[in-house]
C-alpha cells in the first residue's frame, strides 16, 4: 500500500518571506562588519540570480560569512531564539496543521532551526559540517534534486500533496499527485 505523504517547502510556503538572512543576522549580530558581509552576500545573490553561480555556492558563501567558527551550542541557542521571530502563514494554519496524512517539511533552510520550530515533526533541511564543535561549512544543501534523493532514502517515492513556491522543486513535482503552488501566502 502506498504511503499518503504531504511535503511542504518552508520559506515562502509556510512563511511569507525567506528566513535564512534573518538567521544569519541572529547568529552574527549587527555592526559595520555585518553590513559589509551583507553586501558581499547580496553580490553573491546577484551572481546566483543571473546564473553565474550555483545555489550551493551561494549557500557556502553565506555560511562562510556568517556562521563559520560559531560553536554548535551557540548555533543551537541562536536557532531557538530565532524561532520566536518566525511568523508562519495561512498555509501553515489551514493546510499543514490540518493535513491528516504523513507530513514532511523539506527545505533549503537550515535544519537546525526547523527542528526547533517543528519539534517532533518530520523535517529535513540544510546541514553544516563541524570541526572541533564549530561550523566549518556546508554538509547538505537540501535544494532541488537533493530533496527528492533524501525522500527516496526515506522510502518516499510518491507524494500525495506537495506545497511549494519554487520551480526548484521540479523533481518533487514530478513524483507528486497534487501540486499546490504558493505565492504571497496563497495557493495559486
Amino acid at each position: 500500500m502506498k504511503r499518503s505523504v504531504a511535503v511542504f517547502d518552508f520559506d515562502k510556503t509556510l512563511t511569507d518571506r525567506d528566513t535564512l538572512f534573518g538567521f544569519y543576522r541572529t547568529v552574527a549580530g549587527g555592526g559595520p562588519l555585518f553590513f559589509l558581509k551583507r553586501i558581499l552576500l547580496i553580490v553573491a545573490g546577484v551572481l546566483y540570480k543571473t546564473g553565474l553561480t550555483k545555489n550551493h555556492t551561494l549557500k557556502r558563501i553565506g555560511i562562510y560569512l556568517f556562521l563559520k567558527g560559531i560553536s554548535r551550542d551557540e548555533l543551537e541557542i541562536a536557532a531557538r531564539r530565532y524561532c520566536e521571530q518566525i511568523e508562519l502563514n495561512d498555509i501553515y494554519l489551514n493546510h499543514y496543521r490540518k493535513t491528516d496524512c504523513e507530513k514532511w517539511i523539506v527545505s533549503a533552510s537550515p535544519e537546525i532551526y526547523l527542528r526547533h520550530l517543528f519539534p517532533g515533526d518530520h523535517v529535513a533541511g540544510t546541514t553544516f559540517t563541524y570541526s572541533d564543535n564549530k561550523v566549518m561549512g556546508l554538509e547538505t544543501n537540501m535544494f532541488g534534486e537533493e530533496k527528492k534523493k533524501f525522500l527516496g532514502e526515506k522510502g518516499i517515492t510518491h507524494i500525495h500533496k506537495l506545497y511549494t513556491d519554487s520551480i526548484a522543486d521540479k523533481s518533487l513535482m514530478d513524483i507528486s499527485e497534487n501540486v499546490y503552488v504558493i505565492h504571497q501566502g496563497r495557493i495559486i
